[in-house]
């Protein structure tokens, strides 16, 4: 029982991934106005997102373009091209 909970949690996160993911330029932090808060790290489902220096960063090699990030940024601090 507990696989096939597994099973159609992976299932619907891949799902996600390609209907909702972005192809173009990934997001990106603007660090004179990023304060380090996390709210873009704790919504990131690949965890590409991370706090370093007090300041946000996002791996691009891990960013799947789905623009949690740029949405949840309270202080407008990533930023994405669309």
């Amino acid at each position: 029982m507990r696989k096939k909970h597994i099973f159609l949690a992976l299932a619907l996160l891949s799902f996600f991934i390609l209907v909702f993911a972005r192809v173009g330029e990934k997001p990106w932090v603007e660090q004179a106005d990023c304060v380090g808060c996390g709210d873009c790290v704790r919504v990131c489902p690949v965890d590409a997102v991370k706090i370093v220096d007090g300041r946000a960063a996002i791996d691009p090699e891990l960013c799947i373009n789905c623009g949690f990030c740029v949405k949840s940024c309270t202080y407008q601090a990533v930023r994405s091209a669309k």
